[in-house]
């Protein structure tokens, strides 16, 4: 597992991280940005520069705390000495104090190991053997080279760092069991000491002030204690011009030029000119973060106060107290080819990938780098390797959504018009202009209640609550609607849609009318026939009672002629 931890639910595809970060280690897939390991060089800008506190350090802290609390093994601090920077010159003391309140057994400066490095820089300076000298202090530096400038190497110093110098120093001097741990505002230190031999741990200012804090341990109230060892002028270490500042204290001959260059973008262009043959003799130092090491990444609080931590630094490298002498250890090394694959593709890919989303020509290509990457060319390139997805386009998908909303806008029958707290239009579709039979400018000059009735408009921007699906007519424009409106509260808006139901109320007006004329002519009917049924009664009735005298008469003349 890397350094470098994502927590998805964070990430808000702002791309902010990938802006950040100059090599472009970073993989955006299922809506969250991940750390491509062997790309990084760990420079921390993703930490430092994701508002959304995505991006957090993944350390094996517990295993520190372990070692250190263990009353039976030995541990000794290696203190950065921009340690000023983040707690001031007034606690210097008194955080040695806190440290070994946590258990540390002793507490020193890295700056002894700077002590040595600048030394053997001094050493080559006066051999003057290399083209040109790239100080090897800062381990995302040297990742750098190792995997975009490998043929560079060669100018690499081919000395350790100071933290790896001081921790052989602390083996040494105070037995090879002994635990280092390295304190300091550097991500790519605890890589380093993943890395050693020698060093057993790295944590960040950050670390030890919450550790501090679970143990309710305050430094400005901590027991003054003095440093187990001293070191000297080498404290300059974590200011830009620090190492260089170093060099002339220590009497080096000067046979090259000194230049001093921090921040990544200042440094690979340094190693572009280097490697374009631009510069010969010269002594460069080199440090990712811009300033020196007092604006690392894992500064407590961030990067807002670097520049008073140089004064800081500064004044307190000025005034040493004296330096012990110093335990001799090797400090050359062989720095290795970590040689990232380009994987390029060819002009014809990158053109198809760009003509996606909508650049099929050079002259489409904006580089506005809303994506992360500089380039339209370079994001294509992303995409074709995998670490970016095609429609990572701000302009692109805006111009797509600005589309389908206008054209959704444009071709809908409905009539949709906004209005401000004060009935002002603010902006209407092309339906609602040909209603109103005004242009859109003139429209947004005007007021609802110029057209129609605003009353349901003032209630929902009164009730900030929607109104769904009311039957109104507007007698003056001759229509009758389904009226909904919505209220937008961030934009404290109200959104009315008018869907023109006029067609359909005069059908069922229609309809309902016929219906009514069909009762009433069956009515009609249904009277006629009822008075023809009365008279067909009354008829029959007159009938019957003549056939009944009739057949009386009958049955009476029959039966008297029976009787005869």
């Amino acid at each position: 597992m890397g350094l470098i931890a994502v927590k998805e639910a964070n990430c808000k595809n702002c791309y902010r991280c990938l802006r950040g970060c100059m090599v472009k280690s970073l993989k955006y897939k299922g809506n969250k940005m991940d750390v491509i390991e062997d790309q990084c060089i760990l420079c921390g800008n993703c930490i430092v520069t994701c508002e959304q506190k995505a991006k957090i350090l993944v350390n094996d802290e517990a295993r520190i705390r372990r070692m250190v609390e263990d009353p039976d093994t030995r541990t000794v601090v290696s203190l950065a000495p921009s340690f000023i920077a983040a707690y001031g010159q007034d606690n210097r003391n008194r955080l040695v104090g806190a440290l070994k309140k946590l258990g540390f057994s002793f507490v020193e400066e890295t700056s002894i190991g700077a002590s040595e490095v600048t030394r053997a820089y001094r050493d080559l300076i006066e051999e003057g053997r290399m083209r040109n000298i790239l100080s090897s202090c800062c381990p995302t530096v040297n990742m750098l080279i190792a995997k975009y400038f490998p043929d560079l190497l060669g100018e690499l110093a081919p000395v350790i760092t100071p933290a790896e110098t001081h921790a052989r120093m602390i083996k040494k001097h105070y037995g090879e069991d002994t635990k280092v741990i390295f304190i300091g505002p550097c991500l790519s230190k605890i890589h380093e000491a993943g890395e050693s031999d020698y060093l057993d741990g790295a944590l960040s200012f950050g670390e030890i002030n919450n550790w501090l804090e679970e143990r309710a341990i305050r430094v400005e109230d901590s027991e003054v204690m003095d440093f187990d060892k001293h070191s000297g002028y080498s404290r300059i270490y974590p200011i830009e011009n620090g190492i260089l500042y170093d060099l002339k204290q220590k009497d080096a001959k000067n046979t090259y030029d000194y230049l001093a260059v921090s921040g990544l973008e200042n440094v690979k262009a340094l190693l572009e000119e280097m490697q374009a043959g631009k510069i010969e003799k010269a002594f460069v130092e080199v440090n990712a973060c811009t300033g020196g090491c007092v604006n690392g990444p894992l500064m407590p609080g961030g990067r807002q106060s670097f520049h008073r931590g140089r004064i800081q630094v500064d004044k307190y490298a000025r005034h040493p107290i004296g330096e012990d002498a110093p335990v001799k250890v090797g400090m050359a090394c062989h720095h290795k080819e970590e040689m990232v694959e380009a994987n390029i593709p060819g002009e014809a890919t990158i053109r198809a990938i760009l003509s996606q989303i909508g650049k099929p020509t050079p002259e489409q290509e904006l580089n506005c780098g809303s994506c992360g990457y500089p380039t339209c060319r370079d994001k294509a390139i992303a995409v074709y390797q995998g670490k970016a997805e095609l429609h990572m386009c701000m302009p692109y998908m805006f111009d797509m959504s600005q589309t389908l909303a206008n054209v959704t806008l444009s071709v809908t029958p409905n009539y949709i018009v906004a209005v401000d707290e004060d009935m002002k239009i603010k902006e209407c579709n092309l339906s609602a202009q040909a209603l109103f039979n005004v242009t859109r400018n003139e429209a947004l000059q005007k007021y609802i209640f110029d057209f129609i009735d605003h009353s349901d408009f003032i209630q929902v921007m009164d009730e900030k609550r929607n109104l769904y699906d009311k039957k109104v007519s507007f007698e003056n424009l001759g229509i009758t609607v389904n009226e909904t409106i919505i209220y937008v509260d961030d934009q404290n808006i109200a959104i009315g849609i008018l869907q023109d139901i006029t067609a359909e109320e005069e059908a069922e007006q229609k309809q309902y009318d016929l219906k009514m004329e069909t009762v009433e002519m069956a009515q009609k009917v249904i009277d006629k026939q009822m008075v023809v049924a009365q008279e067909i009664a009354s008829l029959l009735g007159e009938t019957t009672a003549e056939t009944k005298v009739t057949l009386n008469k009958l049955k009476d003349l029959i039966a008297d002629g029976n009787e005869k």
